[in-house]
């Protein structure tokens, strides 16, 4: 009768916890009467007034400062970081958690674009030649602002048939490293593809069939039901590899520079695999994508990892995008905006990504990543160094050098640098 009562009460909370998340998804500004009913505050509160387990806290403390040279300009930025975890654990099938980000910036916080992009690119738009030189601009600015935002906040209940996960919560899909076809949620740094990603507003249901087999649902909600995104997922293995097949349908907006935005119905099927031959790690991940008035297009990725006995790691990672331009003179400033905002995936059809690691000794790593640009045969150079200095305390440096043509994507930027501290706590 006890767990009859624990299970009522939480599908109570998840229930209530879905009906706000959606209403408050789609209305942000809605106000909510009171109700004598349980809410999903009260139900949440009895629930972890059951519980034994103590509130955790964790988190860590970044800092980042990094140069780079552009267009003859010389930037100097950086932030602090501070990132505070939060999770209770009410009952043995229950977690609820949260992060609370706090961002803060150095003074300089405003870059302009311009330097960022070709002439070619920008100049037709801000100088236009039919305009008298006194109404021509030069700038673009793109200002990054302090924050204060809780990242992730969500809760998740494990039940014998199903598992849910109700909030704004880390969605990570595909099996790409440094580009994941199938994943419409994330947006992946291009120097630093790794790193945490943002929260997404979703409802996840995930159930499994066997030990390698589960189905995969999931729901980020917007204004209506068509305007929301909707992803399906079949997961399931053979010998030493894992399958998954992909269905979603979404709205697609992109920044546009005079319109403001441009949306277009997106359908996407797609698929993906990984697993190891001797050793030798692989995985490929596609998908097709339907776009209601516009053009279809495909997206590849094929990958393949080994590890040395040594210690030493190699991976190489290889992109096709036709979503993508195959000549850099057919990009235009919009593309280019769409990029920065992580709204496209790259802005040209063919790129390799390769990665090396290798332990120099216990407290150090030494590790090479580069981006090659097939189709406009420029190239990014990044050698980084970690160094464990502490316990729970690592400092790494990173070096940035470009080559190619200076209208290309990677060769208009000279050169960059970074270092950055993270401590655990």
């Amino acid at each position: 009768m006890r767990k009859l009562i624990k299970n009522i009460l939480l599908l109570s909370i998840i229930t209530n916890f879905s009906i706000l998340f959606t209403l408050f998804s789609c209305f942000p500004n809605i106000l909510i009467p009171r109700s004598p009913n349980l809410t999903i505050l009260q139900s949440t509160n009895i629930l972890i007034a059951q519980s034994t387990n103590p509130l955790s806290f964790f988190g860590y403390y970044e800092g980042e400062f990094d140069q780079v040279r552009v267009s003859d300009a010389t930037y100097n930025y950086g932030y602090n970081k501070l990132r505070l975890d939060l999770e209770e654990n009410p009952d043995e099938n229950v977690t609820i958690a949260a992060n609370l980000n706090i961002l803060k910036y150095d003074n300089n916080t405003t870059l302009n674009l311009l330097d960022f992009l070709p002439k070619s690119i920008w100049k037709p738009i801000f100088q236009p030649e039919e305009l008298p030189e006194e109404n021509w601009l030069d700038e673009f600015p793109l200002t990054f602002s302090d924050t204060l935002y809780l990242d992730n906040i969500y809760l998740r209940a494990n039940f014998k048939k199903f598992d849910i996960t109700v909030g704004k919560q880390q969605i990570s899909l595909g099996t790409g490293y440094a580009w994941n076809p199938i994943d419409i949620f994330n947006f992946k740094q291009l120097l630093d593809p790794t790193y945490e990603q943002t929260g997404v507003n979703a409802i996840r249901l995930e159930v499994p069939f066997g030990s390698r087999t589960g189905l995969d649902m999931i729901y980020s909600p917007n204004i209506d039901f068509d305007n929301s995104a909707k992803m399906l997922q079949l997961k399931t293995g053979i010998g030493s590899f894992d399958l998954i097949g992909s269905l979603a349908q979404y709205n697609w907006i992109r920044t546009d520079f005079v319109l403001g935005e441009i949306k277009n119905e997106r359908n996407l099927i797609g698929g993906a695999f990984v697993g190891e031959i001797a050793g030798i790690g692989l995985w490929a991940e596609g998908a097709w994508n339907q776009l209601e008035g516009n053009e279809n297009f495909s997206e590849l990725v094929i990958g393949s990892d080994y590890t040395f006995e040594n210690g030493l790691y190699i991976l190489m990672e290889y992109l096709y995008n036709q979503n993508g331009v195959s000549d850099f003179e057919k990009i235009d400033f919009n593309r280019f905006l769409q990029y920065f905002n992580g709204e496209i995936h790259s802005l040209m059809q063919q790129y390799v990504f390769n990665y090396i690691n290798y332990p120099l000794s216990d407290l150090v790593q030494l590790s090479f990543l580069n981006y090659a640009n097939l189709s406009d045969n420029s190239i990014a150079i990044n050698p980084q160094i970690t160094w464990e200095a502490f316990q729970d305390v690592s400092v790494s440096f990173m070096g940035n050098y470009f080559i190619g043509e200076d209208d290309t994507e990677f060769g208009l930027q000279d050169w960059g640098w970074r270092i950055r501290i993270r401590g655990y706590f």
